[in-house]
């Protein structure tokens, strides 16, 4: 009997409703129903070649009754840094326009004009993860009243992707991890299955929003925590696994093993797939890499704070 099997999830490529993404990207998209009801929903979409987005139609701007998040991350392994591309976004009723071209983080408060994204220019693939902090994605479209302006009232909803002190001090609990001058730690200390470059944001850096997310590369086999533990924590939680090779989405290059509840139930993971962990306290880890053809990509998302509050013995359950 395989207590868990539900909560452990193939990516599908899914058309992204409201004609957020051109639909000839391929994109995930998950909500709260296909998530076992995990509070919240996202979509993944890789972008290959210049284009406009969220919205496709560049005569109306949208909004949400809810706060969202808009990451844009480079797919070069050596550097988790390196955006290699340049995006445009415009905010607010104002249509102010901001540039970057390092991997970034848009903070979008619930009920704030924005929009179009305009991604500029490519020289290797980009990955664009949106995450809203609801169980269903609905939009509000709004006319285009004015051209686009320079200014700076929303330039604190624009972030470089960079780790949080709070994230690093609670990683810093199970092991002698370094963090560099990027805000990019190395969590190889923790297990040797373990990202060697992970960036993970809290609320403090996201002016207040309500939901962490790491994104992180691993390449290297082995444990990623202790196969003595289960551990458990207070949130709801997502485990995601994805390709860093745009042109083979469904090829994960990598195999992993998955321990979910006291149990210590192993499933298997050789395909891109987001683990769900819909409510608090259900135990879960270690995860191990079995094989790394190439480096995957690995996110954490959780509503609220991450935090890493116990460990469960192999036999033993919390709920």
């Amino acid at each position: 009997m395989y207590k868990y099997r539900n909560l452990v999830k193939p990516l599908t490529v899914r058309p992204v409703p409201f004609n957020l993404v051109p639909s000839d990207v391929s994109s995930f998209f998950m909500e709260s129903k296909d998530l076992e009801g995990y509070p919240g929903h996202f979509y993944i979409t890789y972008l290959t070649k210049p284009c406009s987005l969220h919205p496709v139609d560049d005569n109306v701007m949208t909004s949400h009754p809810y706060d969202e998040l808009l990451i844009f991350a480079g797919t070069n392994t050596d550097d988790i840094t390196d955006l290699r591309g340049e995006v445009s976004i415009i905010i607010g009723e104002e249509r102010e326009e901001y540039s970057f071209d390092k991997p970034t983080v848009v903070v979008i408060p619930k009920g704030t004009p924005h929009g179009q994204v305009r991604v500029r220019r490519l020289d290797a693939p980009i990955v664009h993860v949106m995450l809203g902090d609801s169980p269903s994605c609905v939009v509000d479209f709004r006319e285009v009243k004015r051209e686009p302006s320079k200014g700076s009232k929303y330039s604190r909803l624009v972030k470089k992707l960079t780790t949080s002190r709070s994230a690093y001090e609670e990683f810093r609990k199970l092991a002698p991890i370094t963090i560099d001058e990027r805000g990019v730690m190395d969590l190889r200390a923790i297990g040797p299955g373990e990202a060697y470059q992970s960036i993970l944001m809290q609320p403090e850096d996201l002016e207040g929003v309500k939901i962490c997310f790491s994104w992180e590369f691993a390449k290297d086999s082995g444990v990623w925590m202790s196969t003595r533990y289960a551990h458990v924590h207070p949130e709801p939680e997502l485990l995601i696994m994805l390709s860093t090779d745009s042109q083979r989405i469904y090829d994960l290059g990598a195999s992993l093993e998955f321990w979910f509840g006291s149990e210590r139930e192993v499933y298997v993971i050789d395909r891109p797939a987001v683990v769900t962990i819909p409510r608090p306290w259900i135990p879960h880890t270690p995860l191990i890499t079995q094989r790394a053809n190439r480096p995957i990509i690995f996110m954490l998302v959780c509503p609220g704070k991450y935090s890493l509050e116990g460990l469960v013995e192999t036999g033993y359950d919390v709920f």
